[in-house]
């Protein structure tokens, strides 16, 4: 590592590690990247699964600029988890063979920790690159709360973001049993629920997008969803960070089943999207269905909201004279019966062109993985709000605080202090960016 800040001994111990496994087309880019840092006093942790790539020759070439350990693994899961506790630094960050760090991200990612000492995490933007390493486009990232992760709307990079060990065994690095089939998501959920997640706008990394990533193989993603939707599940349980929360519980999973089988659809891997499809409903099968407001919350909730949106409509429009006549006894079921008919019919009002009187004379044909809209502003407000209370309640007033400014964000407040400009939170820009 070049050294020009200070010699090693006056600088604290930053472990970078890497998890890699065939990784031999882009590794040398990814190990060159961590080489390269500013920062002096660096330990290389790389976590190899048994590679058959050649992936063995390059590491080992570098002798011992890298702490290595090559074993079997059943996947990125296990060899993540294997090379994370095998860190020894104060900070931690990561660096995947795909991946690199900018030069100065370390030495930036320090100066941060070391004048923030309560902050467990720091996360940061990326330049995205294609497996090539040529940039694609830009991630902007965001003010990291626990509702926006929970409800999968927005999730930071990992190898953009730096962690302090002593926040990480405060969790349980060490100390506890991890699900093994999603590591990197319970980790920031259990964050979240100790520590604090600083957002920083600044570049750190270059995250890789391309079809052949972890994320895009069916059998990853597959026994990764199933970890979340499990670990969701706990925290919100009775003994849970959430407790007994049955509707937070179905909008998380609900919504995350939405973002899992977009992206898969997205990159063409149709079969990964209804596999993804069948664990959501069976998962949620083992509860009973809740309701959000007076609406049942599933596949059909935009149906069942465009129903009764027009059932309401429809008892409007109806002349006092008519129901008076009728009397509200047949008036009401004559409108229960108009709403479950525009149900039947899968009504979308938000469908351009679209009229009760068309939906129930032309049915739309049936979509084969029905989906539940994202949830408006008002609800995620809410949903912040209780969760604002509950880091209140167990003396966390900086998360608290985090979570009243992003209510602040949503009400788009004039002058507000907290207003980000772009009030997106997390998105990625795809552009040629020099």
């Amino acid at each position: 590592m070049k050294q020009s800040m200070a010699s090693r001994g006056e600088q604290p111990l930053v472990s970078i590690f890497m998890s890699v496994r065939n990784g031999a087309d882009s590794i040398r880019r990814a190990i060159e990247s961590v080489r390269a840092q500013t920062y002096p006093n660096i330990e290389f942790v790389v976590q190899d699964g048994a590679s058959t790539d050649g992936t063995l020759d390059i590491l080992r070439s570098f002798g011992s600029a890298i702490a290595l350990v090559s074993e079997p693994d059943n996947g990125p899961n296990q060899g993540f988890w294997r090379a994370l506790n095998r860190c020894k630094g104060e900070f931690i960050g990561s660096c995947l063979a795909d991946e690199e760090l900018l030069p100065d991200a370390v030495e930036r990612a320090v100066e941060l920790l070391r004048k923030h000492p309560t902050t467990g995490a720091i996360t940061g933007d990326a330049l995205i690159t294609d497996e090539t390493g040529a940039t694609t486009g830009f991630w902007k990232s965001g003010p990291f709360n626990l509702i926006d992760y929970l409800l999968c709307d927005y999730c930071p990079y990992f190898v953009s973001s730096f962690f302090r060990r002593q926040a990480l065994l405060d969790v349980g690095l060490v100390s506890d049993v991890w699900r093994p089939d999603c590591v990197e998501f319970e980790l920031w959920c259990r964050l979240a629920t100790r520590s604090t997640i600083e957002y920083v706008p600044t570049t750190f990394a270059k995250y890789a997008s391309h079809l052949e990533q972890s994320t895009n193989n069916t059998r990853d993603v597959v026994f990764h969803f199933t970890g979340r939707l499990r670990y969701i599940i706990s925290m919100c349980s009775e003994d849970g960070f959430l407790g007994a929360a049955p509707l937070l519980r179905t909008l998380f999973i609900w919504n995350h089943a939405r973002t899992f089988i977009n992206h898969a659809v997205a990159v063409g891997r149709h079969e990964t999207a209804k596999a993804l499809y069948r664990i959501t409903t069976d998962t949620l099968s083992e509860f009973e269905p809740v309701r959000l407001g007076e609406i049942l919350y599933d596949e059909n909730y935009l149906s069942r909201v465009s129903a009764r949106n027009a059932r309401n409509k429809l008892l409007q429009r109806i002349p006092e004279i008519f129901s008076f006549a009728l009397g509200q006894e047949r008036m009401k079921r004559l409108a229960d019966n108009a709403e479950q008919a525009l149900f039947a019919a899968r009504y979308d009002e938000t469908a351009r062109g679209a009229s009760p009187l068309k939906a129930l004379l032309w049915a739309r044909p049936s979509q084969p993985l029905p989906l539940p809209p994202p949830l408006d502003m008002s609800v995620k407000a809410n949903l912040y709000a209780q969760l604002a209370s509950r880091y209140e309640a167990g003396n966390q007033p900086l998360q608290a605080l985090a979570l009243w400014q992003a209510i602040a964000r949503l009400a788009g407040l004039p002058g507000s202090p907290f207003d980000l400009g772009d009030k997106r939170i997390g998105y990625t820009h795809l552009a040629n960016v020099k």
